[in-house]
């Protein structure tokens, strides 16, 4: 059954996206009765109009803004949300137009994921002739309160079939931007169709009251034009970001455009349109099936699914290091920005295990690097490795004491650019302990390595990262079991000593690392195997009197918490915690449920979205999990925030708390893995 109505759907509808950079959706309900934004909220002036019957109809971007010209609102009659597409028809007098817009954003094919181009495909029927426009205005082009000079410069090239205006900042400043809810001020634009102009204001509105194509770039606010006379066709939208990332000193183009251009990519598009149209149809109706698979509450969990792809996909970027090993790098959006932060990879795993195991590797591969730098010495693993799309070292944590050797460091004016904290020396100091996250970082890659050789069967990843996995293991073995006041990835709810959450993820993290041993053929396997037993045995032991395990080890069960890191042990078929144990926790969540899902804990009443799937996934009870993750679907409803699908928001009236647009939201896939069928070579080798 289609997702089908006028009503909300979404907090906010993917358009336009492939990356933190290129990133452009709606918060209106109505196409037409607001302007683009991007996934910060930043609003960008993008228009889209239907000249039919003598009359001028505005379908996409707010049509108050060309009234005046004489521009009438589409009249909107549904809109569709699938996996990668946004779908929308309109009534426009006796004409009916429909559109889609379209994000090729497939996980097991890393040149279309990366290919720097989305697309928009209509058709208008009850018309003999018509014309469909689009308009970009230059404010695309950079991060409206900062650039310094917003002038452009553009261009427009004629190509076999089409033709494409482009445009970029005058004065590009390439990575000069560190920061969390930030877009480039560098890179270009562009903008296909059968005819496309560089076109100012005035030039539009005189376009929209009289059909004239007049485009003589009198004034300085510039606009990409798109004009389509065919009644059904495909309208492109590019962006080349020049450079995508500094990883570590060397500047890395896109996976895509490391041997293309941009270009190539219109063109390539432009030629294959159609089979990647049927590629993505097809992906999507396997992803429908697999959810409605999951039993009566499928719809609602593909509804989940639909606003989580695009969204975990696009806040990533794909490059490949200097020895051609896949680097995907997610931007921690809405919380920091940090960039590869281990705390937002491990939850956002589930998609990428079942769709392209090499793209967990590729999150993790950037942790090891800096982790052999020399002023990374400590015996656990980071947290980051800088702020998207400088990997410069972690930016988390760092020292704020005001310190002679520090002060460059921290002396910040608005956007920035990061310091090279990779070059730094053993000795310099960098890291405040009390804002690092050894527990969690050291459990959560190596529940990664394991989770990844099972869905493909290389083990020589890990043996090749020995260096570092016998020290995190060593380190969860001493700390683990009782942590220490520390942060962990709900580090929102404050610092919490003898986390048994915590603990549980330590204890899965030391039996994947025995796991890995045995793959290898090595004998500290049953040592390790060992030790994950006799703690998980402790955890079982203090918690069976219980009616669910509390909070903490020094809590009763008037406490309690979301068991969500007893989810890998048993997807991993570890069988560390019986199902009883798991089932008991299910229990509690479902007992604590409030209009839109059960607390984080009992500290707070807010909760996220992709750990409550996680606690979906402990239960072997369909109707059980559907309980749980229910409410989480009234969410996209409920809310009365516009922004991309949040995963910290509160239980009680679905506000959102702070994170939008987050990576993470690929942990909503975890249920899909349920029946272990992910696991070698199994679903990892099929599209999204």
């Amino acid at each position: 059954m289609e997702q089908t109505n006028t009503t909300r759907l979404l907090p906010v509808y993917p358009l336009f996206v492939k990356d933190p950079n290129f990133s452009l959706w709606t918060q209106s309900d109505i196409l037409c009765g607001g302007n683009v934004s991007t996934w910060f909220g930043e609003k960008k002036k993008m228009y889209g109009f239907l000249r039919v019957g003598g009359a001028c109809y505005c379908f996409l971007g707010d049509s108050r803004d060309f009234s005046a010209a004489g521009v009438l609102p589409a009249e909107q009659l549904d809109v569709r949300v699938r996996a990668y597409t946004t779908e929308y028809t309109f009534r426009c007098g006796a004409a009916t137009l429909s559109v889609r817009f379209v994000s090729p954003l497939i996980p097991s094919d890393p040149e279309l994921m990366s290919q720097p181009v989305c697309y928009l495909t209509y058709e208008v029927t009850g018309a003999e002739s018509a014309e469909v426009s689009l308009f970009l205005n230059r404010n695309v082009c950079y991060n409206v309160p900062s650039a310094p000079d917003p002038h452009v410069k553009g261009a427009v090239l004629r190509r076999a079939g089409y033709e494409a205006a482009m445009f970029g900042l005058a004065r590009q400043m390439v990575l000069s931007n560190t920061d969390d809810r930030v877009q480039a001020d560098w890179g270009y634009w562009y903008l296909s169709g059968e005819e496309a102009y560089l076109a100012d204001e005035k030039d539009v509105a005189g376009y929209l009251a009289t059909g004239s194509r007049s485009f003589a770039l009198s004034g300085d606010e510039m606009y990409l034009a798109s004009l389509n006379t065919a009644l059904a066709g495909r309208i492109m939208i590019a962006y080349d970001d020049v450079v995508s990332i500094d990883y570590f000193g060397t500047l890395l183009r896109g996976y895509y455009l490391e041997n293309h251009t941009v270009v190539d990519a219109l063109d390539a598009v432009y030629r294959d349109g159609n089979q990647i149209d049927v590629r993505l149809a097809d992906s999507d109706a396997r992803l429908h099936a697999a959810a409605a698979a999951i039993g009566a509450g499928g719809e609602d969990y593909y509804r989940i699914l639909t606003a989580s792809l695009r969204q975990s996909v696009a806040a990533h970027k794909l490059v490949r290091d200097p020895d051609g090993s896949l680097l995907f790098l997610s931007k921690e959006c809405g919380s920091n920005g940090c960039i590869g932060t281990v705390d937002v990879s491990y939850p956002s795993m589930p998609l990428y295990l079942l769709t392209n195991p090499e793209l967990v590797r590729g999150m993790i591969r950037p942790i090891l690097k800096f982790a052999r730098m020399p002023v990374w010495h400590y015996d656990f693993a980071p947290h980051d490795v800088g702020t998207y799309p400088a990997c410069r070292g972690q930016a988390y944590g760092f020292k704020h004491t005001g310190e002679r050797h520090y002060a460059n460091y921290l002396s910040r004016h608005g956007l920035h650019t990061l310091l090279p904290v990779y070059l730094f020396p053993a000795d310099f100091d960098a890291y405040d302990l009390r804002y690092q996250m050894p527990v969690e970082e050291c459990a959560d890659l190596l529940i990664m390595f394991y989770a990844v050789y099972l869905a493909d069967g290389n083990v020589g990843f890990f043996r090749d990262a020995r260096d570092l996995t016998d020290k995190w293991v060593d380190y969860l073995v001493r700390y683990g079991l009782h942590p220490a006041d520390q942060l962990c990835t709900d580090d929102f709810a404050g610092h919490l000593a003898n986390n048994l959450n915590l603990a549980i993820k330590a204890t899965v993290g030391i039996a994947c690392y025995a796991e890995l041993l045995a793959a290898l053929g090595d004998s500290g396997a049953d040592r390790y195997r060992g030790i994950a037993r006799d703690y998980a045995g402790e955890i079982i032991r203090f918690g069976e009197p219980m009616r669910h395990l509390p909070l903490t080890w020094d809590t009763d069960d008037t406490t309690d918490s979301l068991k969500y890191n007893l989810a890998f042990d048993k997807l991993l078929g570890l069988g560390l915690f019986p199902q009883w144990l798991l089932e008991r926790e299910v229990a509690a969540c479902i007992e604590r449920t409030n209009e839109y899902g059960a607390p984080l804990d009992t500290r707070r009443a807010y909760t996220k979205s992709d750990w409550l799937l996680w606690v979906a996934s402990l239960t072997d009870d369909p109707a059980r999990a559907t309980q749980i993750f229910l409410p989480v679907a009234r969410t996209l409803t409920g809310t009365n925030d516009r922004v991309p699908f949040s995963d910290w928001y509160d239980t009680k009236d679905a506000h959102h708390i702070e994170f939008v647009a987050r990576s993470v939201q690929g942990g909503c896939f975890i249920l899909l893995m349920r029946e272990g069928t992910w696991k070698r070579n199994g679903s990892s080798s099929q599209e999204a």
